[in-house]
C-alpha cells in the first residue's frame, strides 16, 4: 500500500512552471524549425504535421491539467486524463514514421545519426504515462510520472529552442534530461524532505532506456529505415 502524504501548495508553483517551460520551448522551437524549413524551400511532410499536432495536444493537455488542479477542478481533470493514454500511443505510432522516414537536414540541430534512439524515448514516454495513469489516485506518483513523460519527449523541441536562441548546449543530455530530473529530486527534498519512490524509479527507467537500450533501438531503426523507405 502506498503511503498517503498530503500535497503542498508549492506543488502548484513547481509543476505550473515546468508546464509553461515545456509548452513554451516546444512551440517556439518547432515554430522556428518549421519556418526555417519552409524558408529554405522545403516542405513539412503530412506525417510530421500529424505527429506535431498530436505532440502540441500533449503539451497543452499537461499545461491544462496542471491549471485545472490549481483551480480545484479535479473532476474535469480526471475526465480529461482518460485521453492521455490513447494520445501518447498515437504520438508513438506517428513518431515511428517521422523517425524512420526523416531525411537529414543541414540546418537541423538534432543529429540525424541519433534519430533512431528517439524510438526508445517515445516508448519510455508511454511507460511513464501508463505508470501515471495507474497511480492516478496517488497525486505524488501521478504528477511525477506525467511530468517525466513531458521531460522525456521534450528533446527535439528544446534542441530547436536553443537553436532559435543561437545558443550551443554544453551537453544535450544534461540540459534536456538530467537537469530536469535533478530539479524534481531537489524539489522533493526541499518541499517534502524526501525523494518520492516515483522520482527515483522514473530516473532508473530513463537510465535503462538511454544508456542500455538506446543502441539496440538505434540498430533497429537503422535496419527498418531502408525497408520503410523502399
Amino acid at each position: 500500500m502506498i503511503e498517503t502524504i498530503p500535497t503542498k501548495k508549492a506543488d502548484h508553483y513547481f509543476f505550473s512552471v515546468m508546464a509553461v517551460y515545456y509548452l513554451g520551448t516546444a512551440f517556439i522551437g518547432f515554430g522556428y524549425s518549421s519556418t526555417k524549413i519552409i524558408s529554405n524551400g522545403g516542405e513539412i511532410p503530412v506525417r510530421a504535421i500529424i505527429h506535431g499536432t498530436l505532440g502540441a495536444a500533449w503539451y497543452f493537455l499537461f499545461f491544462f491539467q496542471v491549471l485545472l488542479i490549481m483551480l480545484h477542478k479535479k473532476r474535469l481533470h480526471m475526465k480529461l486524463g482518460n485521453i492521455s493514454v490513447p494520445l501518447i500511443i498515437l504520438i508513438f505510432i506517428t513518431g515511428i514514421y517521422v523517425v524512420l522516414l526523416r531525411k537529414p537536414l543541414s540546418f537541423e540541430p538534432a543529429p540525424y545519426a541519433f534519430m533512431g534512439s528517439e524510438l526508445a524515448l517515445m516508448l519510455m514516454g508511454i511507460i511513464y504515462v501508463a505508470l501515471g495513469y495507474k497511480y492516478r489516485y496517488n497525486a505524488h506518483y501521478h504528477k511525477r510520472y506525467y511530468l517525466m513523460s513531458i521531460i522525456i519527449l521534450s528533446g527535439a523541441g528544446i534542441l530547436r529552442f536553443y537553436s532559435f536562441l543561437g545558443l550551443e548546449m554544453f551537453n544535450a543530455l544534461v540540459v534536456i534530461y538530467l537537469i530536469p530530473f535533478s530539479l524534481l529530486f531537489l524539489y522533493d527534498l526541499m518541499a517534502y524532505r524526501r525523494v518520492f519512490k516515483a522520482s527515483w524509479i522514473g530516473l532508473l527507467i530513463y537510465i535503462l532506456f538511454q544508456f542500455v537500450l538506446g543502441i539496440p533501438f538505434q540498430i533497429l531503426a537503422d535496419f527498418l529505415r531502408p525497408l520503410v523507405n523502399s
